[in-house]
């Protein structure tokens, strides 16, 4: 986080009426890439929309600088959806005071504040006319609502799962309105629920907030697999959901069956997208893989089968898939906090920004510069990064160092203390690893400082 301090103008007072200086954040850097479907792509083909701590953020693809902070939540922001006009902004939270808030995105500010779950929030998502939300609550919460976007009044609810159940819902999407046995429209919307070795099929009538389907099962025989991600087909005819096994499951909503599936990654399936194929009753899936694998599939009607030469390797397990508003491409982020943008039709990826994927541990600037600094951070890198437009210089990388502790500036050189013990010099330009010193201190090196000269460093452990 980057925050500067605000001129005399914004200064407050405090009780005894002496002034107090304020902070302003002026940018956020970082990316929560290991919570699923963190990550959206704004149908205006602008924006973006993702979680940092408790807070959303907006930002601009286009200007590095343009961000804005949605904050509300007084804890880690567990999921999140965008409605389907890119209108609404919801939110869900973990914690005692476990609030879904759904964010007015043109406006940015807070429409609704709804606070009927305890413990946390699982998942949650809009209707395909934004006239509904639904929000399901996490295992030891077990409640499921359906929330009336016109009011922010509820509009039913039910247990998310039996209590005799040890089951956990991971994941639900609206489905448009129910069919009729002749395919035709009824005014009941349609949701699925899957999680825990469950993928559940529900009806509701808003305007008397009684359920048509509550919670049916959709049979699958002995294929019991644990749901990460799920997807409709457009059409509705079909829905296609991730497992921790790494398949892909199609089931028959009209027959609530499973149709058939078909192994694609390694690591587990943990993003999914389903596109229109180019001839009808075809469709097009982008699969997200645990081991980084971004993988495409091609449909025909429940018949799922491989793209020849539609697969490519990101940084991190993919844990988030949201597409453009022309369809031209996706946006992927990893669990490794990389964010692409892939090109649909050859899986062409260009990287859009990287970050720390775990805490930082220290941040130094040059002594001769104020436009650059460098970060350490847990997950065993040091980056450099360059204040102008917030992009990594270079990187250098440890991977059995153990968490880096502190760093100092000394010439071209980046030294760094770690936890093994160890001094290792980066150089500053490139990231490359040029020296090491070993059994500095027995506990680690936890504070590391530089002779104003550049000869003599001097450190310091546990």
């Amino acid at each position: 986080w980057l925050r500067k301090m605000e001129g005399d103008s914004r200064q407050q007072h405090d009780h005894e009426g002496e002034l107090e200086p304020s902070m302003e954040l002026e940018h956020a850097i970082g990316f929560g890439g290991k919570i699923r479907s963190c990550l959206l792509y704004h149908p205006n083909n602008r924006d973006i929309v993702y979680t940092a701590g408790g807070c959303v953020v907006i930002a601009d693809m286009s200007d590095p600088h343009n961000q804005v902070f949605l904050r509300g939540h007084d804890d880690y922001i567990t999921c999140i959806a965008l409605s389907p006009s890119g209108r609404y902004i919801a939110s869900g939270q973990q914690g005692e005071n476990a609030d879904v808030i759904v964010w007015d995105f043109d406006e940015k500010r807070l429409v609704y504040r709804l606070q009927s779950h305890d413990t946390g929030i699982a998942c949650v998502s809009f209707s395909h006319d934004e006239k509904l939300l639904l929000s399901v609550g996490c295992n030891s919460d077990n409640r499921l609502f359906v929330w009336d976007m016109s009011s922010g009044l509820m509009t039913g609810q039910s247990a998310a799962v039996e209590k005799t159940d040890s089951q956990d819902i991971r994941c639900a999407v609206f489905g448009g309105f129910l069919k009729d046995i002749k395919r035709r429209d009824t005014q009941n919307y349609m949701f699925i629920t899957a999680g825990q070795r469950c993928i559940r099929l529900w009806a509701l009538d808003p305007h008397t907030g009684a359920w048509v389907h509550q919670g049916d099962g959709l049979t699958s025989l002995s294929h019991v697999r644990d749901y990460t991600c799920i997807c409709f087909s457009p059409d509705r005819k079909y829905v296609f959901v991730g497992s921790t096994t790494g398949d892909v499951t199609v089931f028959d909503t009209k027959a609530k069956a499973m149709a058939d599936s078909k192994q694609v990654c390694q690591g587990g399936v943990d993003s999914l997208l389903v596109l229109p194929g180019r001839e009808e009753g075809t469709y097009l899936l982008m699969v997200g893989g645990g081991h980084g694998a971004l993988t495409k599939l091609h449909a025909e009607g429940a018949k799922l089968s491989f793209v020849r030469d539609g697969s490519t390797q990101l940084l991190g397990g993919v844990t988030s898939l949201s597409l453009s508003g022309d369809g031209e491409e996706a946006l992927a982020g990893t669990s490794l906090s990389y964010m692409y943008r892939a090109r649909i039709d050859d899986l062409r990826t260009v990287l859009v920004s990287e970050n720390h994927s775990d805490s930082v541990t220290f941040i130094a600037f040059p002594p001769d510069s104020s436009d650059r600094f460098a970060t350490c951070s847990t997950d065993g890198t040091i980056r450099m990064w360059d204040l102008s437009d917030y992009r990594v210089l270079c990187k250098g990388v440890c991977k059995d160092g153990g968490v880096p502790y502190c760093m100092a500036f000394a010439l071209e050189c980046l030294l760094s203390g770690w936890s093994d013990g160890f001094v290792r010099c980066f150089d500053a330009e490139t990231g490359e690893m040029l020296w090491k010193m070993s059994d500095v201190h027995r506990g680690g090196v936890t504070a590391l400082g530089v002779s104003h000269n550049h000869r003599f460093m001097v450190t310091g452990g546990e």
